[in-house]
């Protein structure tokens, strides 16, 4: 039988993720538009992203039962969030500096550790 309880503490430490880095892109944005080097409205677009889905994670993690679908639905969100990393990594488009280009590395590595829990929780649902 799944143990619902890790999978709701593994989605809960996601949404809190997501939802606190959404707050500190709210509190800095100019400089981390600076510190990125993009404008401040991309920091903007981030910080709603990042906090209205913090929040609904969050939300659906505290429901009496998580169901295999928003299990899947978050490893392919956080997936989706990883791939988009590493294409702004890698294209020439992005003028990143080396120390944002690390930062989102490692950002990215959180969200894939994430990602990668998750699966492994729902393939014990399905």
């Amino acid at each position: 039988m799944h143990n619902q309880i890790n999978l709701s503490r593994l989605l809960v430490s996601n949404g809190t993720f997501c939802f606190t880095s959404g707050i500190i892109f709210t509190l800095a944005a100019n400089p981390l538009a600076g510190f990125l080097n993009t404008l401040p409205s991309v920091i903007h677009i981030l910080r709603m992203v990042l906090i209205l889905y913090g929040a609904f994670v969050t939300y659906m993690a505290t429901r009496p039962t998580i169901t295999g679908g928003f299990t899947l639905f978050t490893v392919i969100a956080d997936s989706a969030w990883v791939l988009l990393s590493i294409l702004f990594l890698v294209l020439p488009t992005f003028d990143f500096t080396p120390e944002a280009k690390w930062a989102i590395g490692i950002t990215a590595i959180c969200v894939d550790t994430f990602a990668t829990l998750q699966f492994l929780e729902w393939r014990k649902i399905e």
